[in-house]
């Protein structure tokens, strides 16, 4: 969708959890710098698991908003440290996207 939509919004919002994961995001945020548009990786109410998985595109994006899983009232999840809006992933060695059960 994105080079359809193109010539009609300034900036593009992927969520991970809207567009089929990882490749997919990566994909569609590659697709939108080629149309010239600003990049947005979003979220929903999500867990740190996922928001883990996000912020490993964090880098090619313009704006990151991905707090979703501060507005949980509990997160079976820990590996992305979100204080004072930036985004700290707690463990580069751990396998995978970093995040791990509480």
């Amino acid at each position: 969708d994105v080079p359809r939509i193109a010539d009609r919004v300034d900036v593009a919002n992927v969520k991970l959890m809207k567009c089929g994961g990882l490749r997919e995001a990566t994909r569609m945020l590659h697709a939108a710098k080629a149309q010239g548009l600003e990049t947005m990786l979003g979220c929903m109410e999500e867990t740190n698991a996922a928001i883990a998985a996000a912020c490993h595109l964090a880098p090619l994006v313009d704006y990151a908003d991905l707090d979703g899983s501060l507005l949980l009232a509990e997160d079976p999840f820990d590996g992305v440290d979100l204080a004072d809006g930036e985004i700290r992933l707690a463990d580069l060695d751990r396998p995978g996207t970093g995040a791990h059960e509480v």
